[in-house]
């Protein structure tokens, strides 16, 4: 608001509806699939325009400004490089530094945690921090203001250029209580009444037109009524959590901005406050979770299995908390999106699309608190940034010949509030859901498809020979005088939706966007990059790998063996014998450990915090050397959550054996890390809590740990299936 009122508000500012795609635009200036990103960078597609591969003629703003002098630096979420890149070998050239960033400190991931982040320092993983109270969107703003102060300190007259992007308000949705606790009772009123209040406050305030529609809920939403009142709290709850967040975060970005201010720099720095890299998320699903991770394994759980689950770790009063990885219902995010239709990942309509922008600039900027209405787009802010600091947009940098910039300036709106919008053209896309702007009309094509909706049998409707995109029904409007896309004129208007449909396929073509879901293209019979490793092996001291990283022993049978020398220490005192973790994925929300708990071998395995199985080895370690393995055997190696038998082994003989009925399919974690021979973060083991119990590191040595990867026996069918549970995973991260 402090901001807003000192500079301008853009109530038609646009993006890409997802993470990576939008941000691959802001920085480079450049549509999303031109520069290879027409997806999340989790998801690699065997096509240009989903390659996630930065290419060198596209420099990013921080490599422009670099070469004209600035210092550069980024905070926060990166989300541009996958995740099977995000380890100490790199490569390199994804990461923040190699794209024009002098300083880097955040996470590479689309999410993490807001208590316990795995955090990188230019190419270094640093890891889990060891602050008391840590809270990310805090410490994010102490290190960006820290950055400024040293940087004017050595260098005054020196520009600098910063990107401060949060992992907020990106599941999982995690604060302190003392701020979601300042919301008690503020949604009581439910999602339908507070989409209606939003838009009065919207109308209040001017940032709507007068004749703006509030568009009507979709069926895939409940009513608020029609929820019983023992499931009211708990979704009340979920966005007392949000709301607090958000202004925590809110609060974090104008303490940065407050010190700029302080030391005397803020007439002439020029701020871009964008409000998100797409709208308001649904991926919640109807219910909400306490775990994002059940929705992302396909497993969706009923209100009366969310209310077990939540009382398992705390209550409803932890929900927010570091011991659970939450996102709230579907239906508040469409409250969140008034006025608009949908949200996150459906490019198709606005409510994926339009977000709030803010741009401040004191010495330029006149007219305080003024309204612009002109059609801007992400790819416009590298163009107006250039034009702010007047430098011309390069043609070639680093010796690279460079692809013209997409996007055009809106710095004469910043002196003119009725200047000629220059943006007039514009394509969307994203997961089939696309929409092509011209000249105020804009037409829209969203396949049959809720956006929570990522399970196999839903996406094996969009294969090629299943689905026809040219019978996605076309809904038209005319934003000029439906600001909320209220009103469908596509039957009166059949000559604009030829024309805009033939324009979008275009567009298509020439910005890289065909085929239509090239990034799940390998579920068709494409070809996907694979290593095809089955063999991997780690050694003392290794931490933090990243969870797209880890051996991948989701729906296969795999061991893990370990050579240890056990010193024959006691643990703590506790109980005889040697102590300590051998290996830890994840955490009790989702992973495993093997690890040694008063002289015994145990190995935990937690089924997304839904249930929690443990093998103790019948007899303790012997002293000196000495080999340890698990093994688990899968019932139907390929099958969605295959049940399967584990065993434990102590210098080759077995001590344990146990049957898990279902094992996590897809992916364990979004961002809790593997580590050896202790167990960052949070704990995989809940009742144990290692640091009370078991030492932070083992107690012996481990001389290697070694993971090895039975085959993927399944039939062509099955693979499909596999890799439409893989793609459901990848996309929601």
């Amino acid at each position: 608001d402090k901001l807003a009122a000192e500079g301008l508000r853009y109530n038609r500012f646009h993006v890409t509806a997802l993470c990576s795609p939008t941000r691959a635009a802001l920085l480079s200036g450049r549509n999303h699939h031109a520069v290879g990103f027409g997806s999340i960078s989790e998801l690699i597609g065997g096509w240009p325009g989903y390659s996630t591969n930065w290419p060198t003629s596209a420099a990013s703003i921080a490599q422009i400004l670099q070469a004209n002098g600035y210092n550069t630096a980024a905070f926060g979420k990166w989300h541009l490089t996958p995740d099977d890149l995000q380890g100490p070998a790199g490569p390199f050239d994804r990461w923040p530094n190699a794209l024009g960033f002098d300083y880097f400190w955040g996470f590479l991931g689309g999410e993490t945690s807001q208590f316990e982040p795995v955090l990188v320092e230019n190419n270094q993983i640093v890891g889990v921090p060891n602050e008391k109270n840590f809270y990310l969107n805090d410490v994010m703003a102490d290190h960006s203001i820290a950055w400024i102060r040293n940087q004017k300190a050595q260098a005054p007259d020196k520009p600098f250029f910063l990107y401060l992007s949060t992992g907020a308000t990106h599941a999982p949705h995690q604060v302190p209580k003392e701020w979601s606790d300042k919301y008690k009772g503020k949604f009581d009123q439910g999602w339908d009444k507070l989409r209606e209040e939003t838009f009065a406050r919207q109308k209040q305030l001017g940032v709507i037109p007068a004749n703006t529609k509030l568009t009507p809920r979709d069926p895939a939403f409940p009513a608020w009524d029609s929820v019983p009142p023992e499931v009211k709290k708990v979704y009340a709850r979920q966005m007392e959590v949000y709301a607090g967040y958000q202004e925590n975060t809110d609060h974090a970005l104008g303490r940065v901005v407050q010190a700029i201010a302080e030391m005397g720099f803020a007439d002439n720095t020029l701020v871009i406050y964008i409000f998100g890299d797409n709208g308001a998320s649904m991926e919640g699903t109807e219910n909400g979770t306490f775990n994002e991770m059940t929705t992302l394994n396909g497993i969706q759980l009923t209100s009366e299995e969310q209310l077990k689950a939540i009382n398992a770790y705390g209550g409803l009063d932890k929900w927010g908390g570091p011991r659970m990885a939450p996102h709230y219902a579907a239906a508040w995010a469409w409250a969140g999106n008034a006025p608009f239709q949908w949200g996150k990942q459906v490019a198709s309509h606005l409510g994926g699309t339009r977000n709030p922008m803010v741009v401040a600039w004191p010495k330029r900027i006149k007219d305080k608190g003024g309204l612009r209405s002109q059609f801007t787009h992400c790819t416009d802010i590298v163009p107006t940034i250039l034009e702010a600091a007047g430098l011309p947009e390069p043609k070639v940098v680093n010796g690279v010949a460079q692809m013209p910039m997409h996007g055009v300036s809106f710095l004469s709106t910043f002196d003119d509030a009725n200047a000629p919008a220059r943006h007039t053209q514009q394509y969307f896309e994203i997961l089939g859901n696309r929409a092509m702007y011209k000249d105020g009309w804009i037409a829209c094509w969203r396949p049959d498809r809720i956006p929570w909706k990522l399970d196999p049998e839903t996406l094996a409707r969009f294969a090629p020979d299943k689905w026809n995109p040219d019978r996605d029904k076309c809904e038209l409007y005319n934003l000029d005088e439906d600001f909320s896309e209220a009103e469908d004129v596509a039957d009166r208007y059949p000559d604009k939706v030829r024309e805009l449909t033939a324009l979008f396929w275009t567009d298509a073509e020439k910005y890289q966007v065909l085929p239509l879901f090239g990034e799940i293209a390998f579920l068709w019979g494409f070809p996907r990059y694979s290593t095809g490793q089955t063999k991997f092996t780690y050694y003392d001291g290794t931490e933090n790998i990243s969870s797209g990283m880890i051996p991948p022993v989701y729906k296969r049978s795999y061991s893990i063996s370990a050579d240890l020398d056990n010193p024959g220490r006691s643990g703590l005192g506790l109980r005889p014998g040697i102590a300590g973790v051998i290996v830890a994925e994840g955490s009790f929300l989702g992973g495993f450990s093997l690890y040694v708990e008063g002289g015994r071998l145990k190995h935990t395995y937690s089924f997304l915090g839904l249930k929690l199985d443990t093998l103790t080895s019948r007899d303790e370690l012997p002293k000196g050397k000495v080999n340890v393995r698990y093994e688990f055997t899968a019932d139907k190696p390929g099958e969605f959550a295959t049940s399967g038998t584990g065993r434990l082994f102590i210098n080759g003989k077995q001590q344990a054996e146990d049957k898990l009925e279902h094992t996590v399919p897809l992916r364990f974690t979004a961002y809790e890390g593997m580590d050896i021979g202790t167990d960052n973060g949070l704990p995989v083991v809940p009742k144990l809590g290692y640091a009370k119990l078991l030492p932070k590191h083992f107690q012996g040595t481990i001389e290697k740990v070694e993971f090895n990867l039975g085959p993927a026996k399944i039939s062509a069918e099955d693979l499909q299936r596999t890799y439409l549970e893989r793609f459901a995973n990848a996309v929601r991260n």
